[in-house]
Formats: structure tokens, C-alpha cells, sequence
């Protein structure tokens, strides 16, 4: 297991010269979302890590629009590709124009704001072939998941362990105050209070790629390091860009992975310039608050649904849906998505072009006489005779 880290000025290379870090990601404004160098400072950049015996990778995570994607292009073009060990790429399309244009340069797949699903992943693995040389997993994922993720796909894999947690992405400038001038890289960036939680403030950054919004705390899973290593995990990533970084942090941190120490961690945790959370790192539980928002009087509650309705017309007729068969003539109780249970016959049901029916087949639609306080969504279901 290694870390790498962003790279975008020479005094961040100075503080990693001395620890195990080997690799350096380089974002150019026009490539990269959060990108600031420009062209003569990433070439000055990539040739200085070069000489200090480290393996620089260029970052193309923008979502793109022929436009952009046109100028991404003719940058591309101008840059000595052979010098990157590798592209780090998010946008489907960037992605196969790498592969067609460029198949002697590895591809890093960014994979965290979509493509959670392990067949997902290998699906990628499968296109993309021998060139996939990296997945950069969600940070949303638990460990149980990163586990048997690891161990399901054969190309490495990498996540973030210190850094922000991106909340929100839209390509809208949303803050108001950016500079609309094409030529413009200037970064506005604002801390976002809710009204109703005024002890969360979070950092939102607007630039020429867009609007984007963090979480209030950091992710922070340097003290997880032990059980990390058992994950098959390759990569840890380090993002200190929002930051000031303490001339001692990368050696404390580079120490965690050869000779892992838990005061170590305490100092950085005490030290840390914002609220550091562990995020979904034991359980990923976001999907239980569905289930507390569902309506509980539309959920199927067994052997007894028949259907539901799909139309109601005051003082004229419902339309049903039915899921089972049954004979006309019963009476089927039915519940509103508010909870009302109202009774309706089928004593005079037919089809929906006005045809009487005794067999009522599941799948169909058929034609009741309106209920009082039955709308669209309540379900029916049989009586007990």
C-alpha cells in the first residue's frame, strides 16, 4: 500500500521529497475541475517531479461538453503525454478518446460519483482492458464493500483517506459573484450555513468549471490505516489542497503505513483544521431514511393486494390496475395514500373501452363506478368473505 497526492507547487514537493511518495497528481485549469496551474507551471512542475524520482499522473476529471472537450483536446495535443505515467479520468467520453487516441498511456478511472456497483466496475475493467490500470473508488463505500471489491476486481484500486467530501456538483455558477470572462480562473469560495444548523458550514467553491459544495467535515481515515492494509486496497489518497500543510505532516503520515502509531494519529486528528469525520467507513446506512420517508399506506401488505388504482374521476369512475384474478362481484377494500379505507364493488366492473366482464385477469385494466375519497395510488385489496 502507498499514498499519493496532489501536486501543485514546489513547496508541496518539497514536503514529500523525503517520505515513500512516488506519486504525484497534476491538475491543469483547463483539465481539471479544481485545477490552477496553467501550462508552463505544470510542465515546470511534472519536470521537477520527475527529476525528484517521482511518477507524475495528469488529471482530466471535468465533466465535458463538446467545448470544453474540443479545448481539452488541443491542450492535450500540446502536452508531452510521454512524460505522465498515467491519466486520471471521470468523464465517460474523455475516457474513450484516451483509449482510442492514446492506448500506450494507462488509464486511472475516477469511479466515485457513480459506478458503485461491482458489476459496474468490472464491466469498465472488461472495456478498457490492459490500459485500466487503477480504479479510484467512492468514498462511499464500506469497508465490508471495499473488501470484497478489492478482491473481486484485479486491477488496483484506490480511495480517499484524507480530505474533503464533495456534496454537490453543478456545472451553474451558483454563488453569483464569478467573473464570466472565458479567459477567468478566478476561485469564489463561501462557507454555506443552513438556517436551521447554524453549527454546519459548508465550504462551496465556485470556478469556471462550476459550482461545487463540500461536506462541513474532512474524511479522515488515517487511524483505520491497520485495517486498510487488509483490504487489498493499493492506493491511498492525500488531498491537502483546501489546506495549509504542516512541514511535518506528510513524514507523520508517510510513517503510518511502514510503522503504524496511534499517538501519531491523536496529534494529527488534534491538529487538524477542520471537524474530521470517518464517513461511511463502518456502514453505509443512508438507504434506511428511504424507508422511514415511504408512505406506509402504500406499501403492498401481502397475499390480499389485487391492484391499485391508476385514475380517478369524481362521481364517474375509477380505473384499476389489477396484480390477481378474481370474480366480479366482490367487494374490495381499498386505502388511500392517506390511510382512508373505503369500500368498492365490482358489482358492475367492465373494461376500459365499456365492455361488462364476470373474470377479472390480473395486468388489465378495468372500469369501476367512483368512490367517494378514493384517488390515484390507493391500493386494493380483497376482503375477508
Amino acid at each position: 500500500m502507498q499514498f499519493n497526492t496532489y501536486l501543485d507547487n514546489k513547496k508541496t514537493l518539497k514536503l514529500i521529497h523525503d517520505t515513500s511518495i512516488r506519486e504525484v497528481i497534476l491538475e491543469h485549469k483547463t483539465l481539471s475541475r479544481m485545477g490552477r496551474l496553467d501550462t508552463e507551471s505544470l510542465l515546470s512542475l511534472t519536470d521537477a517531479a520527475l527529476e525528484s524520482g517521482l511518477s507524475p499522473v495528469l488529471q482530466w476529471d471535468i465533466l465535458c461538453t463538446e467545448s470544453n472537450f474540443e479545448n481539452c483536446i488541443k491542450l492535450l495535443d500540446d502536452l508531452p503525454l510521454s512524460k505522465f505515467a498515467a491519466i486520471r479520468v471521470q468523464d465517460i467520453g474523455a475516457a474513450e478518446w484516451v483509449r482510442h487516441e492514446l492506448p500506450e498511456i494507462p488509464i486511472h478511472f475516477i469511479a466515485e460519483a457513480g459506478n458503485h456497483n461491482l458489476t459496474g466496475l468490472l464491466r469498465w475493467h472488461e472495456y478498457f482492458g490492459q490500459q485500466l490500470q487503477r480504479f479510484a473508488l467512492s468514498s462511499e463505500l464500506p469497508i465490508s464493500t471495499l473488501i470484497n471489491y478489492c478482491r473481486s476486481l484485479t486491477v488496483p484500486c484506490e480511495i480517499l483517506a484524507a480530505g474533503r467530501i464533495l456534496l454537490f456538483y453543478t456545472p451553474r455558477k451558483l454563488l453569483g459573484n464569478y467573473e464570466s470572462s472565458k479567459n477567468s480562473f478566478v476561485f469564489n469560495e463561501k462557507r454555506l450555513v443552513p438556517s436551521d444548523q447554524p453549527q454546519r458550514q459548508f465550504p462551496t467553491l465556485e470556478n469556471q468549471h462550476g459550482t461545487f459544495m463540500y461536506h462541513h467535515k474532512d474524511l479522515f481515515l488515517l487511524d483505520f490505516i491497520p485495517e486498510l492494509q487488509n483490504t487489498r486496497l493499493k492506493v491511498l489518497r492525500l488531498d491537502f489542497r483546501h489546506m495549509e500543510i504542516k512541514s511535518d505532516w506528510m513524514k507523520k503520515i508517510d510513517s503510518l503505513l511502514g510503522s503504524f502509531d496511534k499517538q501519531t494519529v491523536r496529534s494529527l486528528k488534534s491538529k487538524w483544521p477542520s471537524k474530521i469525520t470517518r464517513g461511511f467507513f463502518r456502514a453505509n446506512r443512508t438507504d434506511l431514511a428511504i424507508e422511514r420517508i415511504k408512505n406506509p399506506h402504500r406499501k403492498d401488505h401481502g397475499e390480499t393486494l389485487v391492484g391499485c388504482v391508476v385514475e380517478a374521476v369524481k362521481e364517474e369512475h375509477l380505473i384499476l390496475l389489477t396484480r390477481k384474478s378474481f370474480q366480479s362481484g366482490k367487494s374490495l377494500l381499498g386505502i388511500t395514500p392517506e390511510g382512508r379505507e373505503c369500500v368498492i364493488s365490482t358489482e358492475s366492473i367492465h373494461t376500459t373501452d365499456g365492455q361488462p366482464v364476470r373474470e377479472i385477469e390480473s395486468g388489465n385494466l378495468y372500469q369501476v363506478p367512483h368512490v367517494k375519497y378514493v384517488t390515484a395510488e390507493t391500493l386494493v385489496y380483497s376482503r375477508p368473505e
